[in-house]
């Protein structure tokens, strides 16, 4: 497979994924999101890809993006090894093809919705106007037809043709999703978001350590004095 990037084509990499992120199709939870109607501009200024919808877990970013037919189809490329764990597994686990839901966020616009039932107007409903939040990697997909449709350069060639002619996303977009995936540096060290956590962790324990440390000292101390006022001890 191919990808477009910063005006060249390249060879799908090791981390990236072609994907149905949405389609048009009657979902599981009883509606329908017509994609023709979805705005992804705001998405395409950041294009973060989130493991089961968690915003504190980015794994990746969309890296080109577009409407086909009644589906919408992106290119996915995780975050680069090392960076985070729940990203490397990830990868690992949709490269696998163990992991192959894909799922996205979206906003409704409520005021052109229509009930797919008349006389159920709560219930499923046609969304015709919508905005793209986020995609994520899911286990379980509401929208049956959202799946992970290219994990190498082999495949299905109509998936493979329609992955490789797919919009790209700008350069910024893709570093502004990059940086919020980058790792932090301390003591000359680099750190990840989980290693940073645990160092700030391991400061606080050692914060507590030390208060321990301090009272037990103090507490030796005030028994001691208790004894030497008993006659029990005696200091020299």
């Amino acid at each position: 497979m191919q990808r477009f990037f910063s005006g060249d084509v390249e060879a799908l990499g090791d981390r990236e994924i072609g994907v149905i992120a949405a389609t048009s199709k009657l979902a599981r939870d009883g509606n329908i999101l017509e994609i023709a109607g979805m705005d992804l501009s705001n998405y395409r200024k950041v294009p973060i890809v989130l493991y089961q919808h968690n915003a504190d877990q980015p794994v990746g970013t969309t890296i080109s993006l577009g409407i086909v037919g009644d589906s919408l189809a992106a290119r996915i490329q995780f975050a680069p090894a090392g960076i985070s764990v729940v990203a490397d597994q990830c990868c690992a686990m949709t490269k696998a093809g163990i992991l192959r839901g894909i799922s996205i966020g979206f906003d409704p616009d409520w005021s052109t919705a229509e009930p797919l039932d008349p006389k159920k107007p709560r219930s499923g409903q046609r969304f015709r106007k919508s905005e793209l939040l986020e995609i994520s990697v899911v286990s379980i997909p509401s929208d049956t037809g959202a799946t992970v449709v290219q994990r190498s350069f082999g495949g299905r060639e109509d998936f493979r043709r329609m992955i490789e002619r797919l919009p790209p996303i700008s350069r910024p977009s893709i570093e502004r999703v990059a940086a919020k995936l980058l790792p932090r540096h301390a003591g000359g060290r680099i750190l990840t978001h989980a290693g940073h956590v645990w160092t700030l962790l391991q400061i606080e324990e050692q914060k507590r350590e030390e208060q321990k440390r301090r009272y037990s000292r103090q507490a030796r101390k005030a028994d001691l004095e208790r004894l030497r006022a008993r006659g029990a001890v005696n200091f020299h």
